[in-house]
């Protein structure tokens, strides 16, 4: 297993130099050759098989992203039309890796969207009579995935982000409320003390895995806040049970013994940008033991949500310690 793993970080360092390479600022608003098909091997079946299907998906979201984070929403614009043109992503599938790749893409389709001014949307009203109909192919394709739906994990709270955002965007309630069955299965799991027992059973992968569940519910939670539905407080505060077994895991590792004896193995992100969860979660608890976390792994940068979660969702961290 140790040597599996550090195969799999060495491709995906691979994956990441490829992107930043493939992806200069000169050629920002170029728009990739769409990707009809995402279908790649698990990532823990063959790790340099994943690496390269998802090199071409990943640079484009990283073109994406960056267009959004330096403002230039003309170029974001391009992007998505130009990929929503060719329909891109929504080829067949023959393994079950493909459909979680391409939920989390379509949350970050969503939202880039949902940062970008009205103005621009307005303006862009043809384009977006092509951009939104596709994401919504992509939320009622990831609605139906069986290869997701059966597995009532963080996969499954994932899709709900998925359908909660691009409903967002599109303005479809149906997609909401098939997002917040999903959400609120998660929230529903989350025990007395915390913990998720499907991500319990992930052996030493399950704090990286509670971390990693704890993303879709907490900005899920956000982004239905503006319907006037109040997720953190469902099943007597459950997301905040989850965040602080989490915050103190993060706080000193040890402390995740009380869920389970096995030794936690962390992946290099899952205590740095897989927190991003924690700059929506203080801007609304202003949790005293948060700033201390924060600061030092600022900016968040998260590939599936957008991108720089700090500048979207971050506010002044207190003095406090």
């Amino acid at each position: 297993m140790h040597y599996r793993m550090l195969r799999v970080l060495a491709v995906l360092l691979f994956v990441t130099s490829a992107v930043s390479i493939a992806s200069p600022i000169a050629s920002a608003c170029e728009v990739p050759a769409p990707v009809k098909s995402i279908d790649p091997p698990g990532f823990y079946d063959d790790a340099a098989g994943y690496a390269r299907a998802v090199q071409p998906m990943r640079g484009f979201i990283a073109k994406l992203n960056k267009a959004a984070e330096t403002g230039d929403w003309s170029c974001a614009v391009d992007l998505l039309h130009g990929w929503a043109s060719a329909d891109a992503l929504m080829g067949p599938i023959a393994g079950y890796q493909g459909y979680y790749e391409r939920s989390w893409a379509g949350t970050d389709f969503a939202l880039v969207i949902l940062r970008m001014p009205d103005s621009v949307k307005a303006a862009n009203a043809s384009k977006f009579a092509v951009i939104n109909p596709w994401l919504e192919r992509i939320a009622i394709a990831t609605r139906d995935a069986n290869a997701i739906n059966h597995l009532h994990n963080n996969l499954v709270y994932w899709a709900g982000l998925n359908l909660v955002a691009i409903g967002t965007v599109t303005n479809q309630p149906q997609l909401i409320d098939s997002g917040l069955i999903r959400a609120r299965e998660g929230i529903r799991d989350i025990g007395p003390n915390g913990a998720l027992e499907r991500e319990v059973k992930r052996g030493d992968r399950a704090l990286h895995y509670h971390t990693f569940a704890l993303l879709p519910l907490v900005f899920t939670a956000e982004l239905v806040q503006r319907r006037n539905i109040d997720l953190y407080q469902e099943n007597d505060h459950a997301i905040a049970r989850l965040a602080n077994l989490v915050i103190e895991a993060v706080r000193d590792p040890s402390s995740f013994a009380k869920i389970t004896p096995i030794k936690q193995d962390l992946f290099p992100w899952t205590f740095q940008d897989e927190l991003a969860w924690v700059e929506p979660y203080y801007a609304r608890t202003r949790d005293a033991r948060l700033p201390a976390l924060i600061a030092p792994r600022r900016p968040f940068s998260e590939w599936r949500l957008g991108g720089n979660v700090t500048a979207v969702w971050g506010v002044p961290l207190s003095n406090r310690p």
